[in-house]
């Protein structure tokens, strides 16, 4: 539920954050899928079976944190 502070009304979306995190999910049965990006950023790292979404700005409140 939306609350009302100093005078806004919280977004009912994102609950006052600006942004929407991203999920990662993990399964043995995506192990060997990467993307171009991982292969660059995470050299090194153990990435098998990680597949993530990015993090997005807040559509109902683009990025304000209220409404």
């Amino acid at each position: 539920m939306a609350t009302q502070e100093a005078g806004k009304i919280v977004c009912p979306t994102c609950m006052g954050n600006k942004v929407l995190s991203g999920v990662c999910e993990t399964s043995p049965e995506w192990d060997g899928v990467e993307t171009p990006d991982q292969k660059e950023s995470l050299s090194g790292m153990d990435t098998t079976g990680d597949i993530c979404t990015p993090d997005v700005v807040c559509p109902t409140c683009h990025g304000k944190g209220y409404v």
